[in-house]
């Protein structure tokens, strides 16, 4: 059951390979316990690169881009997907039933392009200053976190629609045992960042708190409660505070 509960985690919010396994309520019921562990995999390959163009003397543009491709190459988007979503319904200033509606919504708007182009670029502009050292280390490490706040926020809070795949996950969990889960997982990834660097770290953990409860507020208050998109926008917005934090931090010479 573990691993078919990872199997149905990895299929879902990653494009590595998986055996193929049937999406059912016992298959579901610790998937969300394994969604951090897709960060971990991008955090492993971002630190991979960084000591290959570290040891091999990459130039900057070279060493950068990459920073943003490989999440993107790992999760095949998902989150990106969520991210747009949400973008065109927040910026519809419509009710909370036809921000739903805008959210099922398979096109996306000019609102959408115009965020995620922003995001990206300020995600870019901080992670161009990185280099193979321990606030690096612990940025890496965002990735797991970022996921820990979005699986938590999907068993815990209460689902905008009674339909979909965020509903059913949520639905199909252990709540006692994968909140158990994400605990210490939150636990662990918190003080092997805070072990890299502790300025750092501290930093990345307590703006990433701050900004899970305004997404909790955000949700309720515009939506009704979370969906999948919402997730996905979370975690997009959460590795772009953790790489203006970390970059920040380099910048000031830390």
């Amino acid at each position: 059951m573990i691993l078919k509960s990872f199997a149905v985690a990895f299929s879902m919010y990653s494009k590595i390979p998986m055996p193929r396994v049937e999406w059912n309520e016992k298959n579901l019921r610790y998937a969300l316990c394994f969604f951090p562990f897709v960060g971990a995999v991008t955090g492993a390959l971002l630190f991979c690169w960084m000591f290959l163009c570290q040891r091999y003397v990459a130039n900057l543009l070279f060493q950068t881009l990459p920073l943003l491709v490989i999440p993107l190459l790992v999760t095949g988007g998902i989150h990106v997907d969520g991210f747009l979503d949400t973008s065109d319904a927040l910026s519809s200033y419509k009710s909370k039933e036809e921000k739903l509606l805008i959210l099922k919504d398979p096109h996306i708007g000019s609102f959408a392009v115009i965020k995620f182009l922003l995001l990206c670029l300020v995600y870019l502009a901080f992670a161009s200053v990185f280099g193979f050292n321990c606030i690096f280390f612990s940025w890496c490490l965002s990735f797991v976190l970022s996921r820990i706040f979005s699986a938590f926020a999907a068993v815990n809070f209460k689902c905008a629609k009674n339909d979909g795949t965020l509903y059913a996950f949520s639905s199909s969990a252990a709540k006692k045992i994968t909140n158990a889960v994400l605990v210490l997982e939150w636990l662990f990834c918190s003080l092997a960042m805070l072990y890299f660097s502790p300025i750092s770290g501290s930093c990345i953990i307590i703006l990433l708190a701050l900004f899970f409860a305004y997404f909790r507020l955000m949700a309720r208050n515009k939506f009704g409660g979370v969906t999948g998109d919402l997730c996905g926008w979370f975690v997009c917005m959460a590795e772009t505070i953790a790489a203006v934090s970390s970059g920040t931090f380099i910048l000031l010479g830390f």
